[in-house]
């Protein structure tokens, strides 16, 4: 695989009210699905792509969707089957989900801190560390790359903004703490493309509304 296509999913119904979704399963909004649509109609038509991969929640699946009907709109061959793959879903916050960030501080403020200390190695209560969502994504990036047909290939990759951190800290070798050192944003791409000469991963676009 030369090309990761990393695409954020758009905003949700719990992005206004800054509700804490990770594993919660909530759907994109009108204007997620309309910023989705903006970048569909963008992401480089010109890739052919080898394979599709996304994150099994709702707000995953409708952002595929319609980059999958733009891109089919513009190519004269079918797009590869998409596989949805657990190992992509965003960190799982535990008994935060559905909290905001104001809630967690005043009902969980010891929690909170001890964990913004290490969130790489803590956990929120009933959830994961970033660690653990590292591990994941490395699992599937790994098995993505050991079953690569045709080795020059492109993948689409539709999944949440701490997937994507953390496959970008494991393909460029980054120390884990960086993942919080740039933005990710709803409706956004990020390209890899891995170079001949050394086989080293190198970002073509970080965080783009655009191709």
């Amino acid at each position: 695989m030369n090309n990761l296509y990393l695409v954020r999913h758009g905003h949700t119904l719990w992005s206004d009210t800054g509700g804490i979704a990770g594993r919660t399963d909530i759907a994109l909004s009108d204007q997620g699905t309309q910023a989705v649509k903006r970048l569909a109609d963008s992401v480089l038509p010109q890739a052919a792509f080898t394979r599709w991969y996304c994150s099994p929640l709702q707000r995953t699946q409708a952002t595929s969707l319609l980059l999958r009907e733009s891109l089919q709109q513009r190519s004269t061959s079918p797009l590869p089957t998409q596989i949805l793959d657990e190992r992509l879903v965003e960190l799982d916050f535990g008994d935060w989900e559905g909290l905001t960030w104001p809630q967690v501080h005043e009902e969980h403020g010891d929690l909170l801190h001890a964990w913004g200390e290490d969130w790489i190695n803590r956990s929120p209560p009933g959830g994961e560390t970033f660690q653990q969502q590292i591990d994941r994504c490395s699992a599937w990036l790994g098995e993505c790359l050991a079953h690569d047909s045709p080795p020059d290939g492109s993948a689409m990759v539709v999944t949440h903004g701490g997937s994507i951190r953390a496959l970008l800290c494991v393909c460029l070798g980054w120390p884990l703490k960086r993942a919080m050192q740039f933005e990710v944003d709803p409706a956004s791409l990020c390209w890899l493309n891995r170079r001949s000469a050394d086989d080293a991963w190198v970002v073509r676009k970080l965080n783009s509304p655009y191709a």
